[in-house]
């Protein structure tokens, strides 16, 4: 079945947008609320710097951040080239030769990780791994091979990770596979057809059998897939998304209203929290002076709230104190309600930094922390 939605985003921007007062009433400056318990929460942060992914871990309270001194169990490594997450899970790959990789796995929670070599048996070959994901048991990677100058197959390979021998299964595709997505013992793969109509589709894999058993035309400019905590598929490009039960596989489309757009296409990270909001980077537009700004968005009532930095911060702490020059991630702590905002500093030389907010309906600047790399992504326990 297909509905269609007529779509307007409200862009709540405390400023740019001159509002003055929250749904329920309340100044956007505060309320006599009585301030909310004293909560703690430990953060495992990955940074970003002179081409390797390091990571320290903080300890946070609801004023106030600190560095654990404590070694980080997460290692050092070269920066990946593919990466994907799935609440404490973060899969990797690293390409190590022309037809060869890594996969690692790590899980945050239970400061686990697992690592496997990877194209072994193709021996000298032209590969491109172009997106990975994981189900509790299988870890797939999408890729292609160039056969000859004139022609490339195209192949997701699921390799079972309980199997101490590496094994694998390829399943060949007709078009190339650009992302995946799993979700409800499927793997959605979105791809596209090079060759012929440059237009996109979604294939549908089950992951009991691996065969492909569903496939929808998506049209031109898809521009990523992604799951929300409610095992929808969101199918987004620049001017609508759809959303796709991967269950039913029935599905309506939101379209959006002009200068609307909540622009999460370009986000590589998305956190949603247990309400369903999700926290992204945004692509600004004019929105901000800086090229992206930190965005929640929630899907259920249709709306995308920006937190551009000059709403919150002074232009001499946005220009001279933080060295603010674009947001590099955002995440969202639920035990302490604070946004969490990584950030590049404009001073180059691989140094970021780390804001936390206060979200609506009473936004507030918290605190700031001073970091010798690019926020990558966050872990919070």
């Amino acid at each position: 079945m297909k509905t269609y939605k007529i779509f307007y985003v409200l862009l709540a921007c405390w400023v740019v947008f001159g509002c003055s007062k929250s749904e329920n009433g309340g100044t956007l400056d505060g309320d006599n609320s009585p301030n909310p318990p004293e909560t703690k929460a430990d953060y495992t942060l990955l940074l970003q710097k002179e081409g390797t992914l390091t990571s320290i871990l903080l300890n946070a309270e609801a004023e106030v951040i600190t560095v654990n001194p404590d070694e980080s169990p997460f290692p050092n490594m070269t920066f990946p080239q593919l990466t994907y997450t799935d609440g404490s899970l973060l899969g990797l790959y690293q390409k190590k030769t022309p037809c060869s990789g890594k996969i690692m796995i790590y899980d945050f929670k239970e400061d686990l990780s697992q690592e496997m070599e990877v194209f072994t048996d193709l021996g000298d070959c032209n590969l491109t791994a172009n997106s990975i994901a994981r189900s509790e048991d299988t870890f797939f990677v999408a890729y292609q091979l160039e056969v000859t100058s004139k022609a490339t197959a195209y192949f997701v390979r699921a390799w079972n990770l309980n199997s101490e021998e590496s094994e694998f299964t390829d399943i060949e595709l007709d078009k190339k596979p650009i992302q995946m997505v799993f979700v409800n013992n499927k793997l959605f793969i979105l791809t596209l057809d090079e060759e012929i109509t440059d237009e996109y589709a979604l294939f549908v894999m089950d992951t009991g059998t691996n065969l492909l058993i569903h496939e929808m035309d998506l049209g031109f400019n898809v521009r990523r897939i992604f799951k929300t905590p409610k095992k929808d598929i969101i199918i987004s490009y620049d001017e609508m998304h759809t959303t796709l039960d991967s269950a039913t596989m029935s599905f309506e489309y939101t379209q959006y209203g002009e200068d609307t757009e909540p622009n999460f296409t370009e986000s590589d990270f998305n956190y949603f929290d247990g309400n369903g909001k999700m926290y992204y980077e945004m692509l600004s537009g004019a929105n901000s002076i800086y090229p992206f700004i930190p965005a929640v968005y929630d899907f259920d009532e249709n709306l995308a709230v920006l937190y551009a930095f000059e709403n919150f911060l002074t232009e001499a702490q946005r220009d001279f104190e933080f060295e603010i020059e674009s947001t590099s991630m955002v995440s969202y702590d639920e035990e302490n309600e604070l946004i969490l905002i990584g950030y590049k500093k404009s001073s180059g030389q691989g140094k970021g930094g780390l804001l936390r907010i206060k979200p609506l309906p009473n936004p507030e600047f918290i605190d700031n922390l001073d970091l010798e790399g690019i926020p990558f992504q966050i872990f919070v326990e």
